[in-house]
């Protein structure tokens, strides 16, 4: 390859004058930006408690709105904020818990009815949802005819203030999968996370920026005369006007929609299953498309919600794919018992989407403080406390096999656990069926029942101590029947907490402090939770002294790789496709000429088929050959294990293989440096692209030698490096345009690149 095209847009030269007039022009605009805005939003101030048709009760159990405010900033800038991570898993862990709480509630009402996978059940399930909503949908319409009047909002004001209020959750439109498919997901699960990105892909417009949907909603908003700051910053966090209106729904809504991929190695099933629920086509999103446009305000970006979401071809078919290809696979791979925990771990995302309504302004299962507890057949708010898990399973199996001989002797008692005597609870009419609802609210009620149960802690139990030596109910149980029911109080809360959603997928707990202390690993896991220095990084560019341009630009190609130095390769190979994976994790920060640029690019390494006008929709799903520069990776590896056996199953594989295999470990060490690198892609930003410009070189040295690869990963190769390059001109073009510091860094990237690249071949 020819660099000298790409090295002439790497030129550049500072003009003194530019240089100082540019930072306070800027400066300017913005307080001219920041002024305008914060005048437009106060106009709908006014009418924004009045005329928005629901409100938003905060749920219990939930934190400050204040809170998820900070933390929606801080999980955009993960890089500078890493010490979040903790609290963001311990809140991702209580929203599984409340979203079951309330499921648990109704089980028969939502995907918790399918209690066993089976692929044509999910199938037949979500289309009965969908015919739900279109049922709602054929009412509403013949409430308008009718004459009844909107019911999302009655005026031109409070439509936008009722769009103002959503922005939390549309400016982080995607975010569910910002953390999918990348270079750290084990081999075996990336046809799964691939068809997930496609989601991401295409609700970031496949990289035209008049598709982003995020873009969309930021031009509505500016449209309609309330345009408001990015949503990644600082400024709109800050708004005055959150302080003014009921938010918190919104808030907590939009910060789970960050949170459910940000641990994607740990908690696939649940974003699988989260997609599945979000991208369905909802009753709110048709009527909000139908009242903004009697409002004659352009309904657009709620339309293409309805059309890209259809569940023949759009995201709802996607992510019902993704979800039943995911199962089978762990089906096949694991077995049947594997299968069913990750059906249960599904159905959580499904609900944790479905329970906050995730579209906030929807309330599609009732809130736990709606549903009345003194009725047969509800159960109690704490319910979820004592889900069906090995252990509450056998108490239940206990109180059975006590029921029919004991009721009659607590008859004249006048002692009551929850709404029930003792003597009530022990009706055998109770215990006829095995795992019936009053079966749970007996344990939900004894749970909550002090002094006779206190949570945590067996020993302080009056219940215990009753049934121990000098007790009045000593030797109604047996030994090993008090040692169950005193590890069942021992694991009991007195809030639900994680432990719900351990229980309901028996699950093994693991405390956040743990895991976060373990996100160490570039090679292995995602996110890291090590601060990575952007400075360390560029030092290091900037002292490369190997590196001439003249000579690099007369050389023209790198040498052929052979077979022999392909363990050091390796680990490089892979490292620099994940170079700028990161850099589209928030979307509201991806709305821009630049990252559409980096997402084309990425569509390209993924083995993505060339962008048009249309969506590929499940057609990219269906296609035979879609080879990416992992598949190709992976086929490199052949090349080295022919005589070893071991096939790697994931990155860090690949980089034991390279440790054993290679003739040193400096390829290996650059390879970790650029995974760490990667973590920071706003600080890194340009040096990743610098980097990436010069590993297009490694590509066309790998696809001209003549034994390495197949023909047709050759042409896939060749295809893909075209694409890359284009979409890096681009990326370069931008960065000179909007920013010359990480232009420079740019630069010091290519210098990097370049020099290493030399040394390994």
């Amino acid at each position: 390859m020819n660099l000298s095209n790409a090295l002439v847009i790497l030129h550049h030269h500072f003009v003194l004058s530019l240089a100082v007039l540019v930072p306070a022009i800027i400066y300017c605009l913005g307080l001219s930006k920041r002024k305008t805005f914060i005048a437009s939003i106060s106009k709908i101030q006014a009418v924004t408690p009045k005329e928005l048709k629901r409100s938003q009760p905060n749920p219990a159990n939930t934190k400050p709105t204040q809170w998820y405010r900070n933390t929606f900033f801080q999980l955009q800038h993960l890089e500078d904020h890493p010490e979040v991570l903790q609290a963001a898993r311990d809140e991702l862990l209580a929203m599984f818990s409340r979203g079951l709480a309330i499921a648990l509630k109704r089980p028969k009402d939502t995907i918790l009815r399918i209690e066993q996978y089976n692929a044509d059940h999910v199938w037949k399930f979500l289309e009965d949802m969908r015919e739900n909503v279109l049922e709602k949908w054929t009412d509403y319409l013949q409430r308008r005819t009718k004459g009844q009047g909107p019911e999302l909002f009655g005026t031109v004001e409070a439509a936008k203030a009722w769009l103002v209020q959503q922005a939390p959750v549309k400016f982080v439109d995607g975010a569910w999968l910002g953390h999918v498919h990348k270079i750290t997901t084990p081999f075996a699960l990336r046809g799964v996370t691939r068809d997930a990105w496609q989601v991401l892909s295409e609700e970031f417009g496949d990289g035209d920026l008049s598709k982003h949907h995020v873009h969309l909603y930021r031009k509505l908003l500016k449209d309609v005369g309330c345009p408001l700051p990015e949503g990644h910053t600082l400024d709109f966090i800050n708004l005055a006007y959150w302080d003014e209106m009921d938010n918190h729904n919104t808030w907590e809504a939009a910060v789970s929609q960050l949170l459910i991929s940000m641990f994607p190695n740990e908690f696939l099933p649940e974003i699988l299953g989260f997609n599945m629920h979000f991208e369905m086509v909802t009753l709110d999103t048709m009527q909000a498309a139908h009242e903004l446009k009697d409002l004659h305000i352009d309904p657009y970006y709620f339309l293409i919600h309805i059309t890209i979401d259809n569940a023949h071809s759009g995201h709802t078919a996607m992510a019902t794919h993704a979800v039943t290809r995911y199962l089978d696979l762990v089906r096949s791979t694991d077995g049947e018992a594997a299968a069913q925990q990750a059906w249960r771990r599904v159905q959580v995302g499904y609900i944790l989407s479905q329970s906050l309504g995730s579209r906030p302004h929807e309330q599609e299962i009732p809130e736990a403080s709606t549903v009345r507890t003194d009725i047969p057949g509800h159960m109690s708010p704490n319910l979820t406390a004592v889900l069906p898990d090995t252990l509450s399973a056998q108490m239940i199996d206990i109180f059975r096999s006590k029921a029919s001989v004991s009721q009659q002797f607590h008859c004249q008692s006048r002692a009551r656990i929850g709404a029930h005597t003792i003597s009530g609870w022990l009706d055998p009419g109770k215990w006829k069926h095995p795992k019936s609802q009053p079966q749970l609210e007996l344990l939900a009620a004894l749970s909550q029942a002090k002094p006779w149960v206190v949570p945590g802690d067996s020993k302080k139990s009056l219940l215990v101590r009753e049934l121990s030596w000098g007790g009045r109910m000593f030797g109604a149980f047996t030994r090993n029947e008090v040692a169950t029911l005193c590890s069942w109080i021992d694991a009991l809360r007195t809030e639900i907490g994680a432990r719900t959603y351990w229980s309901f997928t028996n699950m093994k707990p693991i405390s956040s402090e743990d895991a976060i202390a373990e996100l160490q690993s570039p090679v292995c896991h995602h996110p890291l939770s090590l601060t990575c220095s952007s400075i360390d990084a560029i030092e290091m560019a900037s002292r490369e002294t190997g590196f001439d341009r003249a000579a690099w630009v007369a050389q023209q190609s790198l040498n052929c790789p052979s077979i022999a130095r392909l363990p050091d390769i390796i680990p490089l190979w892979f490292s620099h496709i994940g170079l700028l994976e990161n850099t589209i994790n928030a979307p509201s920060r991806t709305a821009c000429p630049l990252h559409a640029s980096i997402l084309r690019l990425l569509r390209a390494q993924a083995g993505f088929e060339i962008e048009t006008d249309i969506v590929a929709g499940m057609d990219e799903l269906r296609r035979k050959s879609r080879i990416s520069l992992v598949d190709i990776g992976l086929e490199l590896i052949q090349q080295t294990i022919q005589t070893t056996g071991a096939k790697p199953t994931s990155l860090r594989d690949v980089f034991i293989l390279a440790a054993n295999q290679g003739q040193g470990d400096e390829s290996a060490r650059l390879a970790d440096d650029m995974l760490r690198w990667s973590a920071r892609p706003v600080a890194n930003l340009g040096l990743l692209l610098g980097l990436a410009l010069a590993f297009l070189e490694l590509k066309y040295a790998v696809g001209r030698a003549p034994d390495l690869l197949g023909k047709e990963s050759r042409f896939a190769l060749e295809a893909i490096v075209a694409r890359e390059r284009i979409s890096l001109e681009d990326c370069a073009r931008e960065l000179k345009r909007t920013d010359m510091a990480q232009y420079g860094n740019l630069e010091r990237g290519l210098q990097l690149g370049v020099s290493a690249l030399q040394k390994c071949f």
